[in-house]
């Protein structure tokens, strides 16, 4: 594991004296705390890293230690219907609204997994191999990690099981063998691969009616907000992800006021869903990334 100490810090950026070898775009942990940081720059021995935390009490001498990996974040089925950080931690469960430094929180929510996929079937990346879903509400598809190939040699049968556990397990070509949950790793500056990208064809439904009528917006295109403090911005995005007709929203309130990012959470798991009349947070995200 890479280790160096910290030679210079100024605000979110520092710069370490390395011990070991480090990778660029490495993920880190520094100081006593354990903050969260990445390997932005590396130049003859020393390296600059980007710390996602507050680094106030950080003091040259203090410890940076390599993770071994890049950067990365948990996916899977216990993404949709939570609330997180800018770092995809959960804000739940916590005995206190503010999240100390350095703090770490895993979920591990339970599903219900019916498989699609039986011993001795063949497996590709990206392909179902099951169902999950929780508390009735939408099934989601607990898909094989993109390059991942080989023999099914294992599923699990229906039933309840955590994010974490192993539902199957695959043998590649090389006769390796691979244990797979509905949870994977994935690298946060790694983009995802698509097997086919679609037409922008259909518009997007908007339920606004200047909107829709005279600045419509393609079903997969994008869309711009601009305009200056107080002009209501973030009002018309809130009335967009509770309307509009895409199947998930993503709402990423980054850089906002807590004031108004705690109005958006305190008012969203209230809501109902148009659709099914069952909650809105179901089929939501929610990353909660304040300014302030």
């Amino acid at each position: 594991m890479s280790s160096a100490r910290i030679s210079y810090v100024s605000g979110p950026l520092l710069r370490a004296r390395s011990e070991q070898p480090f990778a660029l775009l490495e993920a880190v942990e520094v100081g006593e705390p354990r903050l969260l940081g990445e390997v932005i720059r590396i130049d003859r021995g020393e390296i600059t890293v980007q710390v996602y935390e507050d680094t106030t009490g950080l003091a040259p001498g203090d410890r940076v230690t390599g993770q071994g990996l890049p950067l990365s974040i948990e996916l899977g089925p216990g993404v949709l219907g939570g609330i997180f950080d800018g770092l995809l931690r959960p804000l739940e469960g916590f005995d206190s609204p503010f999240m100390s430094r350095g703090q770490r929180s895993r979920r591990n929510r339970r599903f219900r997994f019916e498989p699609l996929l039986e011993k001795g079937n063949v497996a590709q990346g990206g392909q179902p191999f099951g169902k999950m879903s929780a508390e009735g509400a939408a099934p989601q598809l607990a898909m094989f990690e993109p390059g991942l190939s080989g023999t099914l040699r294992s599923v699990s049968p229906t039933g309840d099981y955590a994010e974490e556990d192993v539902l199957c397990v695959v043998q590649d070509s090389a006769g390796s063998e691979h244990r797979v949950s509905a949870k994977q790793r994935w690298a946060v500056r790694t983009p995802r691969p698509v097997a086919e990208h679609l037409p922008v064809a259909t518009p997007l439904v908007t339920g606004q009616r200047i909107l829709d009528s005279l600045f419509p917006i393609g079903l997969g295109g994008k869309g711009a907000v601009p305009g200056g403090f107080g002009t209501g911005k973030t009002v018309l995005l809130e009335t967009l992800a509770k309307w509009c007709s895409a199947d998930v929203i993503v709402y990423v309130g980054c850089g906002e006021r807590g004031n108004e990012i705690t109005g958006v959470l305190e008012e969203f798991p209230g809501l109902v869903d148009p659709r099914n009349n069952r909650r809105l947070m179901e089929r939501t995200v929610m990353i909660a990334n304040t300014s302030n």
